[in-house]
């Protein structure tokens, strides 16, 4: 396994790192106003982050596997409210309209989301139904040429942002999974709803929303694919999303560590730096360790899947080391700053709440754990 970049991919590397270290001294004046400078916007678009995983024939900048990886790690140590459309721009949902679009679908939307001036978000989970897909309750009934969409969906990340949502719905009641198929919703379609905003801990936007679907008709042809594939659409989405899960997770877990060397540098207790009393040296060296391997595992994942491997255990296995070693290295993070890193403002406190939904969301490490333990036993 060779995880070295390409000499153009290191370049990109570099840029893309350049480009956050100047994108974050916007964070003070975040965390101050809650409003993201226009400059971040601006270079998130004119160095193409929204193109990485849409075909040049649409206007995209497609990335391979192991070099998308190494620039979402450095996308990753910005706050998460500077950049949730790039995010989305190459989460499940887009990958279901690439891999399975009409092309005039793709050619409608596919040049907008690549210059990062259209937006989209993929809605699966129901207040009955989360990582139990087979409650899926909203359905979708043919009728003429249009299917009509009824029932509610929660959690999902920038709706109300969104102008398309790739969504899936029940089509098919009594083939339980196989019966459930995926569709590209247009926002302005009448019967389409944002029921509530869901405040959150972390990532502290208005982002995640519930929305409902009212007699809500869909085209016909904005069915992506054939009726009764949209999870196998979805989850093969999702096993890439899970290995952009642990970037946003080892990004900020990167920048932790990065500021809590130099804080233990810089703070002097007992006529001493910090750096210099053996139990911090040990904390410090833990947070180091776990980040190399989860990196190493990140990559390993990375690297089997752009060979064609299956990857979906891999990306399980991604999933759950990567958000639990953050987790912990964020946790030791706020340990070692203490009174100052739990105050609001600080970076290792913006680390310590945005990482904590990565165990949660893309699913819940509870639910890896079963599907690498099912995949094991078989």
């Amino acid at each position: 396994m060779n995880f070295d970049l390409p000499e153009d991919a290191e370049e990109m590397r570099r840029a893309t790192r350049d480009a956050v270290d100047a994108m974050l001294k916007h964070e003070p004046a975040y965390h101050e106003t809650g409003v993201v400078h226009d400059d971040v916007e601006a270079t998130l678009r004119e160095m193409g982050f929204y193109g990485m995983a849409i075909p040049e024939a649409y206007g995209g900048n497609p990335l391979d596997h192991l070099t998308s990886v190494a620039i979402q790690l450095e996308l990753a140590r910005l706050p998460p409210q500077f950049w949730p459309f790039v995010r989305s721009s190459i989460g499940p949902g887009v990958h279901i309209l690439v891999e399975h679009g009409s092309e005039a679908l793709k050619s409608q939307w596919l040049p907008g989301i690549a210059a990062g001036l259209s937006r989209n978000c993929i809605a699966i989970t129901e207040p009955s139904a989360g990582s139990d897909v087979a409650r899926m309750s909203t359905t979708a009934v043919l009728d003429g040429d249009h299917y009509v969409l009824n029932g509610t969906k929660t959690f999902i990340s920038n709706a109300n942002h969104a102008h398309t949502i790739t969504v899936l719905a029940v089509t098919d009641r009594k083939a339980g999974k196989k019966g459930l198929s995926a569709f590209l919703l247009d926002t302005r379609l009448p019967g389409f709803t944002i029921t509530r905003r869901m405040k959150t801990m972390g990532w502290m936007d208005d982002s995640l929303c519930e929305i409902a679907f009212d007699n809500c008709r869909i085209p016909k042809d904005h069915l992506l694919g054939e009726e009764g594939r949209g999870l196998s659409y979805a989850m093969s989405g999702m096993n890439e999303g899970r290995l952009n899960v642990g970037c946003q997770a080892l990004g900020p877990a990167q920048i932790a560590l990065e500021q809590t060397i130099e804080h233990a540098k810089t703070r002097v207790t007992f006529g001493q730096a910090l750096a210099e009393h053996q139990a911090i040296q040990h904390m410090i060296a833990n947070m180091a360790m776990d980040l190399h391997a989860a990196r190493i595992v990140l990559f390993e994942a990375v690297w089997r899947a752009s060979r064609g491997e299956e990857a979906r255990m891999k990306a399980s296995m991604v999933k759950v080391i990567c958000t639990e070693a953050a987790c912990r290295i964020a946790d030791t993070a706020l340990q070692i700053f203490g009174g100052s890193g739990y105050c609001r403002g600080t970076v290792v406190e913006r680390v310590y709440r945005d990482l904590r939904v990565l165990r949660i969301y893309e699913g819940a490490s509870e639910i890896h754990r079963n599907m690498i333990a099912r995949e094991l036993l078989s």
